[in-house]
């Protein structure tokens, strides 16, 4: 992978993507920093790593910031293998889906 930001990652106001040395990284601006304080306060980021829902990570801290914006960086556990949503069978997708709704179920109750 090369160095710096991850292109497909320019969506997400509040963050980005970006590698150094090959690793991935995920950066949370000071424009994110309200709803990352939510997630982990709330223990909505424990109970969705608990049910394997969201990718565990590390929290490095804004030291290893790409940019001045950080407010932390977290450190995602790689993923062994890409794939994408338009090469999954149809059981694929309805997993997805039911994962999308139940993350979707958990964030409201805690506020988000």
């Amino acid at each position: 992978m090369a160095e710096g930001n991850v292109p497909g990652s320019f969506r997400d106001p509040a963050g980005f993507l970006f590698s150094r040395d090959g690793i991935v990284y995920r950066q949370v601006n000071q424009a994110g920093r309200p709803d990352y304080d939510l997630l982990v306060a709330s223990g909505l980021c424990e109970t969705l790593l608990s049910r394997q829902l969201l990718i565990p990570h590390e929290n490095i801290g804004v030291i290893e910031g790409a940019t001045p914006e950080a407010y932390t960086v977290i450190k995602p556990k790689r993923v062994p293998f890409i794939s994408y949503p338009h090469s999954w069978c149809f059981s694929q997708l309805k997993d997805a889906a039911l994962a999308t709704l139940e993350i979707q179920e958990r964030a409201l109750a805690a506020g988000m």
